[in-house]
C-alpha cells in the first residue's frame, strides 16, 4: 500500500473508477492489470466497467478477468444499446451518485490513459477539494511526441484549446483528456445528462463546470498512444465544440437559455462595481456629480455598491427582500417585498435613491415609483437612479426577427424579469409616475466580464461607442438619472395659509 492511498483509505472516502469501454477485448485485461493493487477489494473503492455494446467480448473478457483474480469489488456492465461516449459516462456518472460515492475517475478501456495514477488523483482530489481534475498531456510538445501522438493530432488539440480558452476566458492546458475526475457533489449540480453522448460531452461538462464556478486542477501527465483505434472524425469533433462552446458563451452572455446551465453556485448579486462600463459603474460615476451624503439602496443585495460608496464616506441604507444586514456597515437595513408592501420610508431624508436593476422584476413598477414619489414628506426632493435592461437591444431584435424568443438565466430575457422595457418605453414609464428626467446614460453589455483581457474591454469599449451613436438599438441597458416631482401632500403643506375658517373648522368638529 502505498503513501498516498493509505491516506485516502483512512479518511474513509469512497472512489469509483468508471472505465468506458467499446471493442476493447484486446485491451481491458492488461487496464485492469495495471490498476494498484491496495484498491482491490477495498470497501472505498470500486472499478465499474461499462461496455457500450461492444460486438467483441469485452464484457466477457473483463468479467472473467475479476473472476480469476477474486476482485469483489469489480463490476462489469454492457449496454444492450450502444449509447456513444458521453452517453456511456452518464451511466457511470448516474451510478456513482445512486451509491453515494464521493468521487468518480475515468479511464479508457483501451490503455490510452494510466490506471496506475488513481489512487494519486483521488488524493489530489481530496486534499485539494477539487470539482473536476484533468490529466493534461499537451504541457509539452516532447511529452505528447515522445508518447505517440500525431502532429496533427497535437497542432488540433493545441488549436481547440486556445479557442476555446479565449472564447471562456480560461486557461486550462487541455480540454480534450480523457483522464479525468469528478467530485459526486460537482456532479450533483450540473445537468450532465442533457449533454451529448458524442465525443464533446467531454466539453460540455468542463462548460458545466466553468459556469458553476467549480474548482479544477490540471496535472501533467504522460502520452500513451499505442494500437488503440481512434473513433473519433477530427473535423466534425472540432466542429461541435466550437458550437457547443460558442453556444455557452451567448448564455452566459445572456442572450440564450438551456437547462444545461443551472445557477447552482453562482451569486444571486454580481459584483460588477469593477467595470467602468456596467451599469453600477457608470452609476457610481453619475452619482458622484449630485455629491450625495446619504443614499438609500433599494434592491440592494449583498452591498457590491454601497461598499464602494462607503469607501467615499457617503452614508448607506439598504433595502431589499432578503436579508443582507451583515457583511456590511449599513447606516440601517429595511426588508422590503416590493411586489407585496408598499415603501414606508420618508424618501426625502436621502440625497440619492439607488434602484438598479430592479424595476424589471417587479410586478407593478408603476406603483412601486409612486411609492417613491409619495414617499417625499417635504419638498427636498433626492435624486433618482434607475436601470433596465433594453430588450430593444440587438441581438433580441435579430432573434424575434429569425422567430426566437429565448429566456436565459441572467441578462435581457432573465428568467425572473416580470416586466420589459425599450429606452422609450422605460422614460415614459419614469415620466407618467411624476418623475422629471435629468440624463440618460446607455450601458453597453458587459463583454468585459465575458471576454478575457484586452478582447473584452476592446469589445465593449466599441460597443460603449455604438451605444451613445444610436442607443435604443445598441445600448444593452438605460440608466436613467430623474427626481420625483413634489407630490399633493408636499404641495399642500407648502401652501401659503392667508385665511382660515377656524369658527367653521369647530363648528363642523361640534357637529361631528
Amino acid at each position: 500500500m502505498t503513501k498516498s492511498a493509505r491516506s485516502i483509505i483512512n479518511r474513509g472516502n469512497r472512489n469509483l473508477v468508471l472505465i468506458v469501454a467499446y471493442e476493447a477485448k484486446s485491451h481491458i485485461a492488461g487496464v485492469l492489470d495495471r490498476f494498484p493493487a491496495e484498491i482491490w477489494n477495498n470497501p472505498d473503492w470500486e472499478v465499474l466497467c461499462i461496455d457500450d455494446a461492444s460486438s467483441d467480448d469485452t464484457a466477457a473478457i473483463a468479467a472473467s478477468w475479476g473472476d480469476r483474480h477474486e476482485r469483489r469489488n469489480l463490476t462489469v456492465l454492457r449496454n444492450p444499446v450502444n449509447q456513444g461516449y458521453g452517453g456511456n459516462q452518464k451511466l457511470g456518472y448516474k451510478y456513482a451518485i445512486d451509491n453515494n460515492f464521493d468521487r468518480v475517475i475515468l479511464i479508457h478501456g483501451d490503455g490510452q490513459y494510466a490506471p496506475e495514477r488513481v489512487t494519486g488523483i483521488a488524493e489530489t482530489m481530496q486534499v485539494d477539494a477539487t470539482d473536476v481534475f484533468l490529466g493534461a498531456r499537451t504541457w509539452s510538445y516532447w511529452n505528447a511526441r515522445s508518447g505517440g501522438m500525431p502532429r496533427y493530432k497535437y497542432a488540433g488539440n493545441k488549436i481547440l484549446t486556445w479557442l476555446q480558452n479565449l472564447m471562456t476566458g480560461q486557461y486550462l492546458i487541455e480540454y480534450h483528456t480523457g483522464l479525468r475526475g469528478y467530485s459526486v457533489d460537482f456532479l450533483k449540480q450540473v445537468a450532465f445528462d442533457l449533454n451529448s453522448n458524442d465525443f464533446h460531452f467531454d466539453t460540455e461538462i468542463l462548460l458545466q463546470a466553468f459556469f458553476n464556478h467549480a474548482r479544477i486542477t490540471e496535472q501533467p501527465i504522460e502520452t500513451t498512444y499505442g494500437d488503440e483505434i481512434c473513433r473519433v472524425n477530427g473535423p466534425v469533433y472540432a466542429l461541435q465544440v466550437f458550437l457547443a462552446t460558442l453556444h455557452f458563451s451567448l448564455i452566459r452572455a445572456g442572450f440564450l437559455n438551456s437547462p444545461q446551465y443551472r445557477k447552482n453556485r453562482i451569486d444571486r448579486y454580481m459584483d460588477k462595481t469593477s467595470s467602468p462600463w456596467s451599469s453600477h459603474g457608470i452609476a457610481l460615476a453619475m452619482l458622484r456629480k449630485y455629491e450625495p451624503n446619504s443614499v438609500l439602496d433599494i434592491g440592494c443585495g449583498t452591498g457590491h455598491v454601497a461598499k464602494r460608496l462607503l469607501e467615499s464616506g457617503i452614508e448607506v441604507h439598504g433595502m431589499d427582500r432578503d436579508d443582507y444586514s451583515s457583511g456590511t456597515n449599513w447606516a440601517s437595513f429595511t426588508r422590503v417585498d416590493l411586489d407585496r408592501q408598499a415603501i414606508q420610508t420618508d424618501t426625502s431624508k436621502f440625497d440619492a435613491v439607488l434602484c438598479l436593476d430592479i424595476i424589471e422584476h417587479l410586478k407593478k413598477p408603476e406603483e412601486f415609483l409612486m411609492g417613491i414619489r409619495d414617499g417625499l414628506r417635504s419638498g427636498k426632493s433626492p435624486v433618482v437612479l434607475l436601470s433596465t435592461p433594453n430588450v430593444a437591444f440587438l441581438p433580441v431584435r435579430l432573434a424575434l426577427m429569425l422567430g426566437f424568443f429565448n429566456y436565459s438565466d441572467k441578462g435581457i430575457l432573465d428568467l425572473d424579469h416580470n416586466r420589459l422595457f425599450t429606452r422609450a418605453s422605460f422614460l415614459r414609464l419614469i415620466r407618467n409616475a411624476g418623475f422629471e428626467v435629468l440624463e440618460v446614460s446607455p450601458v453597453p453589455a458587459p463583454w468585459d466580464f465575458v471576454l478575457p483581457g484586452w478582447w473584452g474591454r476592446a469589445t465593449v469599449r466599441l460597443h460603449a461607442l455604438a451605444a451613445r451613436l444610436w442607443p435604443s438599438v445598441f445600448s444593452f441597458q438605460t440608466l436613467v438619472a430623474c427626481r420625483p416631482r413634489e407630490n399633493l401632500r408636499v404641495l399642500l403643506d407648502n401652501a401659503v395659509c392667508f385665511a382660515r375658517s377656524d369658527q367653521f373648522t369647530a363648528d363642523r368638529g361640534q357637529t361631528a
